[in-house]
C-alpha cells in the first residue's frame, strides 16, 4: 500500500499538535488535532487561504456562541439555532470549507456553563492558532510539493499519447476501405489520464508565474481534451464507413474506390503526415525546453484538399456519396482544427521565448 507526503506530514502535524498542546497546557486537544488535519492541504497556497478561512469561521462561531450564552442561555434549542445562524452567515460569506469545525465551535462553547464562556474562547482561539501554526510550518519545511514539476512531466505523457490517438484516428479512417471489421472503443483510460492532470494542473497554477508561459498549459489541456473527443468523433465515421461498405444493401460499386475519392483520401493522407510532424517537433520541443523551430503555413494544402473534393464531388452522386462526403467533411474539419490549434500552441509558446 502506497503512503504519501501528505500522509505522513498530516500524522506528523497532529503528532506535533499534541506535544504542544500537552506542553502549554492546552485541553482542547482533539479541536487543536483537528484543526491541523484539516489544514493539511495539498500546495501551501491552499494551506495558507485554508487557514484564514478557518479563523473567520472560527472567530464567527465564537461570537455566536458567546452571544447566545450570555443572552439565551444554553440548552439544545439553543445550541441548535447557534449553529443554524452561524451556518447561514458562513455559508452567505462564501466560507463553506471549514463549517463542521465552526459548529463543533459553537457546540463546545455553549455546552460549558456561562461562567466559563470567555475561558473556553480563550481555550478554542488558542487550539485553533495551535493547529493552523503546525500544519503550515510542516507544510512549508516538509517535502513541500512540486506540482508545477510533475504537471511538466504529466502533460509531456499525456500529449504524446492523445496526440497518438488522434492521429490513429485519422489513419483508420483513410484506410477503411481496406478493412474488414472496425470495432469502436471508447478510450476509458485516456480520459482517466487527462483528468488526473487536470487535477495537477489545478495544484500547479498556484506556482505559476509569467516566466512560465500559464497560456500554454492552459492552450495544451484543451488540445489534449479536443484529441481525445475529436478523434472518438473520427473513430465514429470510420465506423459507420466500414458498415456501410460491407453492409449487403450497398451498391458493389461503393465497395470499390474511384480514382476521385483516392485523391480526396491521399489529401487527408498528407495532412496527417504533416500533423505528425508538427506533433513530432512540439514533443521534442517539450523534452528538450527548446524553441519549436519554424511553422509552415498550411494554406496551400487546404487548397489542394479543396481541389481534390471539388474533382469528386462531380463524379458522384446518391444517398450512398452524401454520406461520405458527411464523413470526409466531419474528418476535415476535425483535422483542420488540430492544425490551427498546433499552430496557436506555436506562436504562444514562440512569442513567450521571443
Amino acid at each position: 500500500m502506497f503512503i504519501g507526503a501528505r500522509i505522513i506530514k498530516t500524522g506528523l502535524a497532529i503528532t506535533l499538535t499534541i506535544f504542544i498542546c500537552k506542553y502549554l497546557h492546552v485541553e482542547a486537544v482533539l479541536f487543536a488535532t483537528a484543526t491541523a488535519a484539516v489544514n493539511m492541504q495539498p500546495t501551501v497556497n491552499k494551506s495558507i487561504r485554508n487557514a484564514w478561512e478557518q479563523v473567520a469561521v472560527h472567530v464567527i462561531g465564537i461570537i455566536i456562541a458567546v452571544g447566545f450564552g450570555l443572552t439565551l442561555g444554553t440548552g439544545p434549542f439553543i445550541i441548535g439555532l447557534a449553529v443554524i445562524v452561524m451556518l447561514t452567515i458562513t455559508t452567505s460569506l462564501k466560507l463553506a470549507q471549514n463549517l463542521d469545525l465552526g459548529a463543533l465551535a459553537v457546540i463546545l462553547i455553549l455546552e460549558s456553563s456561562p461562567d466559563h464562556f470567555l475561558a473556553d474562547v480563550q481555550l478554542h482561539a488558542s487550539a485553533i492558532f495551535i493547529g493552523l501554526g503546525v500544519a503550515l510550518l510542516v507544510n512549508r519545511i516538509l517535502a513541500p510539493p512540486k506540482f508545477k514539476k510533475q504537471l511538466n512531466e504529466e502533460l509531456y505523457t499525456i500529449f504524446q499519447e492523445t496526440s497518438i490517438y488522434f492521429l490513429g484516428s485519422l489513419n483508420s479512417f483513410v484506410n477503411s476501405h481496406s478493412l474488414e471489421s472496425y470495432t469502436l472503443r471508447e478510450p476509458v483510460e485516456l480520459k482517466a489520464k487527462l483528468e488526473r492532470v487536470m487535477q495537477t494542473y489545478e495544484h500547479a497554477r498556484e506556482e505559476f508565474t509569467e516566466k512560465d508561459n500559464p497560456l500554454f498549459f492552459e492552450r495544451m489541456l484543451e488540445v489534449n481534451r479536443g484529441f481525445i473527443e475529436r478523434g472518438m468523433s473520427i473513430n465514429e465515421m470510420t465506423c459507420q464507413r466500414v458498415k456501410r461498405r460491407l453492409a449487403p444493401d450497398s451498391p458493389l460499386q461503393i465497395r470499390e474506390v474511384s480514382p476521385e475519392f483516392t485523391q480526396v483520401l491521399h489529401a487527408l493522407s498528407v495532412g496527417e503526415t504533416r500533423l505528425a510532424q508538427l506533433v513530432r517537433d512540439m514533443v521534442n520541443g517539450m523534452r528538450e525546453g527548446l524553441y519549436f523551430g519554424s511553422y509552415e503555413d498550411c494554406d496551400e494544402y487546404w487548397m489542394m484538399f479543396d481541389q481534390a473534393l471539388d474533382e469528386w464531388q462531380t463524379t458522384v452522386k446518391g444517398v450512398f456519396y452524401l454520406r461520405a462526403l458527411m464523413e470526409i467533411s466531419v474528418v476535415a474539419t476535425e483535422m483542420r482544427w488540430a492544425h490551427r490549434r498546433m499552430r496557436s500552441l506555436h506562436e504562444i509558446r514562440s512569442n513567450h521565448k521571443a
